[in-house]
């Protein structure tokens, strides 16, 4: 693993709140509001999940490289 990979995660990271922001807002407001559908309800669920492992990865992949620059 090289350090590309982290730089790599966090563009990752970045493109998917940006593309994503609008539409996760959209679906938070509809959330609230108790107005989503079964699928809404799946899109937002996927969007959180997509977020949680890219978040996972970059911290695993930070940790990988300070335990690394320690040795």
């Amino acid at each position: 693993m090289d350090k590309r990979t982290l730089e790599q995660l966090e563009a990752a990271l970045s493109a998917v709140r940006q593309d994503l922001s609008p539409r996760v807002e959209e679906l938070a407001q509809r959330s609230t509001d108790g107005l989503l559908t079964s699928d809404e309800r799946e899109e937002y669920a996927e969007i959180v999940r997509l977020n949680d492992t890219l978040s996972l990865l970059k911290l695993q992949t930070e940790e990988f490289w300070t335990v690394r620059a320690a040795s």
